[in-house]
């Protein structure tokens, strides 16, 4: 009996801590910017494999506002070509960080923490997953800046090192999801 109160006081004690916890300000910030439909150009890009005109994210609010979703999607002449990504954005109270984990078409999935910089630039490092087992490091940094998000993704190599690949400027085309 002595051990099953124990219990119970432990797990009320944890279940009031956890819920007086606060996701930070600026996570919860960077949450609200990111709602709506974002469009961005990839004529620099575009080739025979890659033949998207432009790339296409929708992001909504999880139950209760704790979390987001999103997708990422090709668009060509303006129509959607199918999902590519499904994302989740929420705060890990456990670890104290901000977490974004993807779900690729292919069964991949990359997770990782994301940080806020002193200039207002998010900072994400995911491993990702494959089906086969493999895994690589990609980093992203995004800056939202006059209606505009600026997303750059790099490799991250095994002593830290960055490379940059591609840059895209998105602008907002729906805030009503």
């Amino acid at each position: 009996m002595k051990t099953y109160i124990t219990t119970l006081l432990f797990l009320s004690i944890t279940t009031i801590t956890l819920s007086q916890q606060k996701t930070p300000d600026w996570f919860v910030k960077n949450m609200e910017e990111s709602i709506g439909t974002w469009i961005t150009d990839n004529m620099a890009y575009k080739n025979e494999q890659e033949p998207f005109d432009q790339y296409g994210m929708d992001w909504q609010w999880g139950i209760g506002k704790q979390s987001i979703s999103g997708t990422l999607y090709g668009l060509i002449n303006g129509k959607k070509q199918g999902t590519f990504w499904e994302f989740r954005q929420y705060w890990d109270f456990g670890k104290n960080q901000g977490i974004v984990v993807q779900y690729g078409g292919d069964g991949t999935i990359g997770i990782g923490p994301m940080t806020m910089n002193k200039d207002n630039q998010s900072e994400l490092i995911q491993e990702f997953v494959g089906p086969n087992g493999n895994n690589k490091v990609h980093g992203h940094r995004s800056t939202l800046k006059d209606g505009k998000l600026t997303t750059t993704s790099f490799d991250v190599s095994e002593d830290g090192t960055w490379k940059k690949r591609r840059s895209y400027v998105w602008t907002v085309k729906n805030t009503k999801l």
